[in-house]
């Protein structure tokens, strides 16, 4: 679900300072020269034990993943010889019945090495994976949630959120499937969310499509209008944006922001505090767009993380500049919520 290969359509609504179109050639040309993208080939270090402990889980796991490819081919090489051996210096001996039936069998003890080895195989990795998988995201839940802006933090690996849980924002239409995981529940203050990783795709003539990769959160809101507000952030061309916001007026639309709705009152909502607040999160290589929907009681967050946050690091050391970055974005959100329920 969260793989390096499911990158991001390029972006086709990307604006400039005026709100018009961009060119391909001239969001290229923008992204080349972004003062907000962080250098992920820069030196780091690890702020904190829980990101170091990250390390050591992906070089233990890593070697293990090493050492079963190795085991992997071995296994296939011995059973590939026997395979031939059988086939080419017993089987064909048609005069030798003997000889046959010994091919034959041989022939079967092989294939039954490979699907034993292979049934075998899978059940070990998947059970190395999922030790990784939680040591990951219990490190790095405990690292960004650890902040006091955040209390009774508990996180599932294997949660998942309904489909109507991520229908419900409104920002996206004709989405076909939705896959989660991670999902984490917290309070900001009294205010009880619940965040996870989130793609969804969609349906087309070729092939599925993705709408959106990312962190998914929801939280309450005091807004009692029946008329949704979408605030999206722009980004660069991974960028995703709702697909659902045709209907909507463009209440404001800057190089940065724009927000949609038919609520004539909006700002009453969405004041100068929550815009400030807003506007202090940087897209950029890594938080790639924003899709914020505000409807009765509720409000959503599209937060389109890049893979270098999303994809679980096996061959490369972990880098924790994103993770940094992610955690400065939580801090932000905190306030957002606690803004839009005063």
């Amino acid at each position: 679900m969260f793989k390096q290969q499911e990158t991001k359509n390029t972006n086709e609504n990307a604006i400039d300072e005026k709100g018009q179109a961009l060119e391909k050639e001239e969001v290229k040309a923008k992204e080349a020269i972004n003062p907000n993208d962080i250098d992920l080939k820069a030196e780091f270090k690890y702020e904190d034990d829980k990101l170091q402990d990250i390390e050591t889980g992906r070089l233990n796991f890593y070697k293990v993943v090493k050492k079963e490819n190795i085991v992997k081919w071995i296994v296939a090489a011995i059973s590939i010889g026997l395979l031939i051996f059988a086939f080419v210096y017993l089987i064909q001996q048609k005069d030798n019945q003997p000889l046959v039936i010994t091919g034959y069998c041989l022939l079967g003890v092989s294939i039954l090495i490979i699907v034993s080895y292979y049934i075998l195989a899978k059940r070990f990795n998947n059970k190395r994976m999922n030790v990784y998988l939680k040591r990951y995201y219990g490190d790095i839940n405990a690292y960004v949630f650890g902040q006091p802006c955040f209390k009774d933090v508990n996180g599932d690996i294997e949660g998942k959120i309904e489909n109507n849980e991520f229908n419900s924002s409104l920002l996206y239409k004709n989405v076909s499937t939705i896959g989660s995981r991670n999902v984490v529940n917290f309070k900001v203050g009294d205010v009880e969310c619940k965040m996870c990783d989130c793609a969804a795709q969609m349906t087309t003539l070729k092939k599925l499509e993705p709408l959106f990769i990312g962190k998914y959160l929801i939280a309450p809101n005091t807004y009692t209008g029946d008329q949704q507000i979408v605030i999206y952030l722009t980004g660069n061309s991974r960028a995703l944006p709702p697909n659902n916001v045709d209907h909507l007026t463009k209440a404001v639309n800057t190089r940065k922001m724009v927000i949609y709705t038919e609520n004539n009152k909006y700002e009453s909502v969405v004041n100068a505090k929550a815009r400030q607040l807003i506007s202090e999160l940087i897209t950029n290589n890594v938080l790639v767009d924003v899709s914020i929907s505000i409807t009765k009681g509720k409000t959503y967050f599209c937060l389109g993380y890049d893979d270098c946050l999303m994809v679980l690091p096996l061959q490369d050391k972990f880098n924790p500049l994103p993770v940094y970055k992610f955690k400065k974005d939580m801090q932000i959100i905190a306030e957002i919520i606690s803004n839009l329920n005063k």
